[in-house]
């Protein structure tokens, strides 16, 4: 007789339990992490000494001018990738993933990604961040799955060989102002043994999850009571005017929208969302210095907390530091703030020297 077909990575003929990790303090990036990859593979001592290898190359960055008034207030400044509760950064989370396992985190909305979009259920897994919170949706068993830490138990968002529902969630996520990353990469490890390498309780049935010891008295009878309520996704209405768009191009009409299938709206979502950002987005293109002629080391605070510090010559022009900040965020339309109180940085033509800004901080203001 035939030998049996084998499955595709990472599935089994049966998996009850899942490894889910649950909120502690502020540290959903790790749990986003471990959960993301099926077992206990990061503690926070893991990622802050990644956070304080990328400290020590940013100060080792700033003191290459000398120990300037910028730097000595660099120095002093707490770390810009990892705050006591232990939420770590962006950068943190990208380079444990691709010092272990060669994975790579990458904003959805590049343009490189679009296609990826389209048949996301071709992916292994997914990130999402907003508002310093970080959880996954991770492919298990041939079913999508929302592993949230504040939430008991993973999610089951589509069954089995259906993947529907995972084009309405990213849909929905992304009119929700989440930031969806792709991980991408083929050396996913294989999900830990239950109960090996971390407590008993991280492995979890989902169809019978733990209960919720903050949860009210009076919902402890019902069958889901113990499961975290799960807002609402917003509803998408189509426009009912008549739109032009400049150049011709051409989008389904209204009425057209409920004909198309998930994967095709989703696509279309996240095509307008680029298309409106790109309209007031910075092109990019990182700076290249010349050390032969005058620097200096400028700080931009991110939107997620995290500082970037960015060496340039004195000639450099705003516009060119504009599009080198471009570069660190792929796809998001900004204002770049200074001074004091911040203003927008608006005469683009002008040198850094001519602008005053040598070695001042700036802020990075989505738009």
């Amino acid at each position: 007789s035939s030998s049996p077909a084998r499955l595709p990575f990472g599935l089994s003929p049966r998996m009850v339990y899942l490894y889910h990790e649950r909120q502690e303090a502020a540290l959903c990036g790790q749990h986003c992490l471990n959960n993301l990859l099926q077992g206990p593979h990061f503690t926070a001592g893991d990622l802050a000494d990644i956070a304080t290898a990328l400290d020590q190359q940013e100060r080792k960055l700033m003191l290459e001018a000398g120990m300037t008034a910028e730097a000595r207030a660099f120095m002093s400044e707490d770390s810009s990738n990892v705050d006591a509760s232990g939420n770590f950064s962006i950068q943190v989370l990208s380079q444990a993933l691709q010092n272990v396992f060669g994975l790579a985190l990458e904003d959805s909305r590049r343009p490189e990604n679009r296609s990826l979009m389209q048949s996301p259920d071709a992916q292994t897994g997914f990130v999402l961040n907003r508002h310093s919170h970080w959880y996954c949706l991770r492919k298990l068993n041939n079913q999508w799955w929302s592993c949230n830490s504040t939430q008991m138990a993973p999610e089951r968002i589509t069954s089995s060989g259906n993947f529907s529902g995972l084009s309405s969630e990213l849909r929905n996520l992304a009119s929700d102002n989440w930031t969806v990353f792709v991980v991408k990469g083929d050396r996913w490890p294989q999900p830990a043994p239950r109960n090996q390498g971390a407590p008993p309780s991280n492995w979890v049935d989902p169809a019978s999850p733990p209960r919720d010891p903050n949860e009210p008295a009076e919902f402890r009878g019902s069958t889901f009571g113990n499961a975290a309520p799960r807002q609402e996704a917003p509803k998408v209405e189509a426009f009912s005017g008549q739109g032009r768009s400049l150049g011709g191009s051409k989008r389904p009409a209204p009425a057209e929208v409920a004909d198309l299938s998930e994967e095709e709206q989703l696509a279309m979502a996240l095509s307008l969302s680029q298309d409106l950002a790109g309209q007031a987005r910075t092109p990019s293109e990182p700076i290249v210095v010349d050390e032969a002629s005058p620097t200096t080391t400028l700080r931009v605070r991110m939107a997620d907390g995290s500082k970037a510090v960015i060496k340039a010559n004195h000639t450099h022009t705003v516009d060119q530091l504009k599009r080198h900040v471009a570069s660190l965020a792929p796809g998001v339309a900004f204002s770049l703030k200074g001074g004091f109180p911040p203003k927008p940085l608006e005469e683009g033509g002008l040198s850094l020297a001519d602008a005053k800004l040598l070695n001042e901080v700036l802020v990075f203001c989505p738009e």
